[in-house]
């Protein structure tokens, strides 16, 4: 290192200003960190914190500078202090602990905003709760108006089971009532009049009518929102206002780049929108969800319809991959599993079929010919599949389409993977596969699944631990996708609740299910930042506080690496900064 810094030093005497502008000189009294330009007045420069840096050995800094939007210089207040000049602000660390931006690699923010201005978001907690609410809307409500509830899951009721028929035939008669559960949905006997489901209605591809012994339906329905399509509350679009507003409470929690995690065309144009009206507020990345096609033709049209390619963009908006969606979800009793879910999940699931495994939403013909088709034509392939026999699957289809055209770096994603075994993670890693994976489900979700599929099945639930000793590139994020509230959202957002989780392994209820999966802080932080960054395939711009880099950081309340466990899911951000500039301060309280 010394060697190297004194023949750039050397070059820098010599031929001064002819030198690149990116040039590195490095910093003699820390090492592995580096300052550049060190005549250059910056834009804002932190002095005294305590700087995780999150480079190749985890440095730790005091202070760093900003201009242009890239960090020109991280080290000592010494190393950095010559960067400040007249019109540079500059920001009092006070000992805080400063990281790099946190990315988010999946949200559903055009949902969040779309529903936000349509029905905002309340968590039910009950079966009455629900009741209750359904009987609010009845009456406001003209007669035959179908009604949907927010988004709930079995798992986050008191009673942890689907409310039956009969229930909410109870709460209201005459009007068509859904009981949203994403994957699964719950409807009164009015819905089923309505959308014309009875004792002879067949199974849609797919998916099933669940019916009793008499051949009934029982008003569950499990992967089968195609028949209830057209009866969905109408979309009137996402307006920039409700966007921006999901935006800015991610600002506001640290989160300074995002990944779109499955929109339409018309999707990435609201972004597109928000971007050339200056009201982008962070980085996003836009996945393109891929329509169900039978005919492998029809994806192929689709994909050469669409007027970008992956990649197109800029630091602030690009294309990401396109999304495909292999199976259901885990909290609804709809994931594709290699063993069946056995009656002990009788109640929560509504299970009475001892072999049942869970559906594929697509077949596997299906799912092998549209990876295989997006990764001749260039894109990367991301897939919701929560299962393990799903995931089986989809590596299956990656494994093929690698075969008949190699391509090494392509980072094709599994969204979600939740149950592992070191065969799976092992086998993903050879193909070179990213997953993306939300502790928050084990926060909420582990005590009710536990009891339902058993301590040992989920032992390895969000193997994060499992998947890295793999060396699978694990990125750790919220799925976020109702509500404004970072902890009472229905997937939280708040990065720090991630933190926490994968870190303690914790549940909502203080319980440990599986404790060998936990990860160290510093490995948490990584899933958050350098790791996180891969998924885009911008390592070489953010994810580390390094000259060079986006200027993207965020100053905690807490120090993240030393605080009591129980401190780090209350840990807030009391500044966000992106590029270089302020996006968020915190107004200190009275």
């Amino acid at each position: 290192m010394l060697r190297r810094c004194a023949v750039v030093l050397l070059l820098i005497a010599a031929f001064g200003p002819a030198l690149h502008p990116n040039t590195q000189v490095c910093a003699l009294g820390t090492p592995g960190l580096a300052t550049q330009n060190a005549a250059l007045p910056a834009d804002l420069v932190l002095l005294g914190g305590r700087v995780l840096t999150v480079d190749d050995r985890f440095s730790v800094a005091t202070a760093l500078a900003v201009r242009d939007g890239r960090f020109i210089a991280v080290g000592s207040n010494e190393d950095v202090r010559v960067h400040i000049g007249s019109k540079t602000r500059v920001i009092d660390g006070r000992g805080r602990t400063v990281v790099p931006g946190l990315i988010d690699t999946h949200v559903h923010a055009l949902g969040v905003a779309e529903a936000e201005v349509t029905q905002p978001f309340r968590n039910l907690r009950s079966i009455g709760e629900l009741q209750a609410w359904i009987r609010n809307e009845a009456q406001r409500r003209p007669r035959e108006t179908w009604i949907w509830t927010p988004r709930v899951y079995p798992t986050r009721l008191r009673e942890h089971r689907f409310p039956t028929r009969q229930e909410l035939d109870l709460a209201a008669r005459e009007h068509p009532v859904v009981v949203d559960g994403a994957y699964a949905f719950s409807l009164n006997s009015a819905a089923l009049r309505a959308a014309g489901i009875g004792r002879d209605s067949a199974d849609p591809p797919g998916g099933a009518i669940v019916k009793d012994d008499a051949g009934e339906p029982t008003g569950l329905l499990r992967n089968v929102g195609s028949l209830l399509a057209r009866f969905s509350p109408v979309s009137a679009g996402v307006p920039l206002d409700a966007l921006e507003q999901v935006h800015q409470q991610y600002v506001a929690a640290g989160i300074t780049s995002v990944i779109e995690r499955g929109a339409s065309l018309e999707g990435y144009q609201t972004y597109e929108a928000l971007r050339r009206a200056d009201r982008l507020r962070l980085r996003a990345t836009v996945t393109i969800r891929l329509p169900r096609a039978d005919d492998p033709a029809d994806v192929e049209r689709f994909i050469g319809s669409l007027p970008f390619r992956f990649g197109s963009g800029d630091e602030w908006l690009k294309v990401g991959p396109l999304k495909i969606v292999a199976d259901g979800g885990i909290l609804i009793g709809t994931s594709f599993m290699r063993e069946p879910y056995g009656l002990g999940a009788r109640q929560l699931y509504a299970v009475n079929d001892p072999s049942y495994r869970g559906f594929l939403t697509l077949t596997p013909q299906q799912i092998a010919s549209a990876i295989a088709i997006g990764h001749r034509l260039g894109w990367q392939m991301v897939a919701h599949v929560t299962g393990d026999a799903g995931v089986d699957v989809v590596l299956d289809a990656i494994e093929a389409a690698q075969k008949e055209q190699p391509a090494p770096d392509r980072r094709h994603t599994l969204l979600h993977a939740y149950f592992v075994n070191r065969e799976t993670a092992a086998r993903a890693a050879n193909l070179g596969v990213l997953v993306d994976t939300q502790p928050a489900w084990y926060y909420k979700d582990a005590d009710a699944l536990s009891n339902a599929l058993g301590r040992e099945r989920l032992a390895h639930f969000i193997g994060l631990r499992t998947w890295r000793e793999a060396g699978v590139d694990v990125a750790i994020n919220t799925d976020h996708m109702f509500g404004l509230d970072p902890n009472e959202a229905l997937n939280p957002f708040n990065p720090f609740l991630t933190l926490y989780t994968a870190t303690t392994r914790r549940t909502e209820s203080g319980r440990v299910v599986s404790g060998a999966e936990s990860v160290s802080r510093q490995d948490a932080l990584r899933m958050m930042t350098r790791d996180a960054a891969r998924f885009s395939f911008d390592e070489k711009n953010m994810g580390s506080i390094e000259p060079g880099k986006l200027g993207d950081f965020v100053v905690l309340d807490d120090h993240l690496l030393t605080c009591r466990a129980e401190r780090l899911r209350s840990i807030r951000a009391d500044l966000t900064v992106i590029g270089g500039r302020v996006a968020f301060e915190r107004r200190a309280t009275p």
